[in-house]
């Protein structure tokens, strides 16, 4: 429940600032002030709930969670709830604040709706509505993914997605007055009259399709970042022959570490059970933590930052993942931990996942 908390607040904060800023600053600050009203909230809601819900505050950005496979449907449904949701009272409570202004009026000075065609801003036509929604959201929702990958410096993804919604405004704000964001529309649309609502299949379809084509993307692997192992030896010789070098210098070291461990073992607690003697297999991983959020593995008792990070890069973010490894997995696990080999079996990982993961 705390996650779709976070998602009602995080979209009623959007629609009532964004659309707030157009409604009853537009004048003032032009279209610029109300490009950066946009990327701003979402900037701040990216600070404030992303740890809680991923801070997706849009059904587009959600559904683009679950094509690129980093979501499931059932949870995706209730975050699309809770933002609509947000959306519709956001736009009250606007409308609400709007109405005591004496020179106020929906029919005149509207409620930040999308729209396009004739009377409406730059009277764009319906396919070039169509066609920006469609192409702005696809990339919008590729800086999503991105910024928000494993391979990402998580500490400035907020930054870069609220940044690139100023982007997209700037450029789109004549053409449908931005949604890339079925929620947005919606909210705006239910109190701005019949021809809002005519339109507003357009501002759900085009986004929808645009995000689930960026997931459907990432999920490919075609925008997956390059790792250190998969390059060449042309690329640097001399430096894959030292990294190698170290490689074989850190196995020896964890060899004789894990001897010890053993030895020191046995001694206190009799001797550790039998090495796993079938073919080892590698688990199902993932290509980022569902939701954009991942568990705090160092609750694992002999998972460190360093061993946390490792994890992470092999795809695995949650104590569920852990807690299904057959023994198979677990010896591939065990063989895979550079410099910490053996480690998941000793300290029983898997059992501290399942108790975690309840």
């Amino acid at each position: 429940m705390n996650k779709q908390v976070a998602e009602f607040i995080g979209t009623f904060t959007l629609v009532l600032f964004g659309c707030g800023a157009a409604v009853i600053a537009g004048g003032d600050i032009g279209l610029t002030g109300i490009s950066f009203a946009f990327g701003l909230a979402l900037i701040g809601m990216a600070y404030g709930i992303g740890a809680v819900s991923g801070c997706h505050i849009n059904p587009a950005v959600s559904l683009g969670m679950v094509a690129a496979g980093r979501m499931e449907m059932p949870e995706a449904i209730k975050y699309i709830i809770a933002q609509v949701s947000g959306a519709i009272v956001a736009a009250l409570v606007l409308l609400i604040i709007a109405n005591g202004s004496a020179g106020y009026t929906i029919a005149e000075n509207g409620l930040g709706q999308n729209g396009w065609g004739e009377g409406y801003l730059g009277e764009y036509g319906i396919f070039s509505a169509f066609i920006f929604e469609l192409v702005a959201t696809f990339l919008f929702m590729v800086v999503i993914l991105g910024a928000t990958g494993s391979a990402a410096p998580a500490a400035i993804a907020g930054l870069a997605i609220g940044l690139a919604l100023v982007v997209i405004h700037l450029v789109g704000i004549n053409v449908t007055g931005v949604s890339v964001n079925p929620a947005r529309s919606i909210g705006p649309a239910l109190f701005s009259g019949w021809w809002s609502i005519v339109q507003l299949p357009l501002f759900i379809v085009a986004p929808v399709l645009g995000a689930v084509g960026a997931g459907l993307l990432f999920k490919s692997g075609m925008l997956d970042a390059e790792s250190e192992e998969s390059a060449t030896p042309e690329d640097n010789p001399a430096l894959r022959a030292e990294r190698d070098a170290l490689k074989v210098e850190r196995d020896k070291l964890a060899a004789d570490l894990k001897e010890c461990r053993s030895r020191s073992n046995a001694a206190t607690a009799g001797a550790a059970p039998a090495a796993f003697t079938g073919q080892a297999s590698k688990p199902e991983g993932l290509s980022a933590p569902r939701g954009g959020v991942a568990d705090d593995l160092k609750e694992i008792s002999g998972v460190g930052p360093s061993m946390e990070k490792l994890l992470n890069s092999l795809g695995y973010y949650h104590f569920d993942q852990v807690a299904e490894w057959t023994p198979a997995e677990l010896a591939w696990v065990d063989d895979n931990l550079e410099g910490f080999k053996g480690r998941a079996t000793r300290d029983n990982w898997i059992s501290q996942a399942k108790s975690l993961a309840k």
